[in-house]
């Protein structure tokens, strides 16, 4: 078992690399995040939206399965709130978000703060406000999908919960640097 979440954590670690340096290749190629070398930006900006939303709509009808589906097999989501901070495949991302579910917990809103499109690779930083137990609560979200026979599809997902309490609240940047 140990292999196997040393195996997932290495893929998120390079999954993580990819996404940081991405902008970096692009723009030494040519290329300026949220362009498109080849396809059309409009229509790909609102499928990823409405897989953002799909995300939302079932989460809150309590459709785990349908929420799955929109995750390829494979799929990691990152979370905290999970004792591994990493839930791999379709069927255990199911069977988390069941929990929240299950717990009647509810998304208010998902708002898209940014998007990157390159061919078939996307990805989405956006953030929510939710219900849970009770409580107003917001987090972020690091959104990945790929392209799959036409289809966009969440390849990895991070969900973050900010903790006001212990959250550096300035950060004081250095002028022109």
């Amino acid at each position: 078992m140990r292999c196997v979440n040393q195996d997932v954590m290495k893929k998120a670690l390079i999954l993580l690399a990819f996404i940081l340096l991405s902008p970096a290749l692009l723009a030494q190629h040519g290329h300026q995040p949220g362009t498109r070398t080849s396809g059309n930006f409009r229509a790909d900006s609102l499928a990823v939206n409405t897989i953002i939303q799909q995300w939302r709509d079932n989460y809150n009808n309590g459709h785990a399965e349908k929420v799955a589906a929109l995750y390829t097999e494979d799929a990691t989501y990152l979370t905290q709130h999970f004792i591994t901070g990493v839930v791999h495949g379709r069927r255990a991302i199911q069977a988390y978000v069941r929990l929240g579910v299950d717990a009647k917990y509810h998304i208010d809103s998902i708002r898209m703060k940014e998007f990157h499109v390159d061919r078939d690779f996307s990805y989405a930083i956006t953030r929510y406000d939710a219900l849970n137990n009770g409580v107003k609560t917001f987090g972020v979200n690091l959104v990945v999908l790929r392209k799959i026979h036409g289809r966009w599809m969440i390849v990895a997902h991070e969900a973050a919960v900010p903790d006001p309490g212990q959250a550096v609240r300035d950060l004081k940047l250095e002028p022109g640097k």
